[in-house]
């Protein structure tokens, strides 16, 4: 029984190699399950986990011409979903390093004002700021910023065009100066949103 699957599944993945999206449908439908409670037991995380393996498909659909049939196509896909991971802790690390550059700065300047904040205040300020941009250009801004993603490559990858990106980059840095003053967050954390 196990042969004969061996051999649908090989046919499968070449009929996915020239675009078909029948076969794409089925090898999905088969291994997205199994994917995502691998990448969900590695990071914990439902919609992260979700995302990820989103990702995958994307990217195997992306690259099909490329897929090499005489590979196992499972160890192909773990493949990614495991540098989509690696990717996902960097990105951790790097927005928790990032937060807490801001929340220095901020407290450096408070006291100097004689407005004293606690550490995990300050850190709740950043997130609450961040999570008042509509959630399309906050998914931009982040892709942005805290990805390190280029404008083409946001643009590619959410199917825009680079000025709807460009556009939407500026407008959430336009309003999260005007919030950063209204809640008297001030200007440093503008300027640090903006690395």
């Amino acid at each position: 029984m196990k042969k004969d699957f061996k051999h649908i599944s090989l046919d499968v993945v070449r009929r996915f190699r020239k675009g078909d999206d029948v076969a794409f449908k089925q090898l999905f439908e088969f291994y997205s399950t199994r994917l995502y409670g691998f990448v969900f037991k590695l990071i914990k995380d439902d919609s992260e986990s979700e995302e990820i393996v989103q990702d995958v498909f994307f990217k195997i659909w992306k690259h099909r011409e490329e897929i090499r049939t005489d590979e196992a196509f499972k160890s192909y896909l773990f493949k990614i979903a495991l540098n989509n991971i690696r990717n996902y802790f960097t990105r951790l690390q790097k927005e928790e390093h990032h937060k807490q550059e801001i929340v220095r700065e901020y407290l450096l300047n408070t006291e100097e004002d004689g407005k004293q904040i606690s550490y995990n205040e300050a850190m709740k300020k950043v997130d609450e700021l961040i999570e008042l941009l509509p959630e399309k250009r906050r998914e931009i801004f982040l892709m942005s910023r805290k990805e390190g993603l280029s404008i083409l490559e946001i643009a590619k990858y959410l199917n825009l065009s680079e000025a709807t990106v460009k556009n939407q980059i500026t407008s959430a840095m336009n309003f999260l100066r005007e919030e950063a003053k209204k809640h008297d967050f001030g200007i440093y954390l503008f300027l640090l949103l903006n690395y």
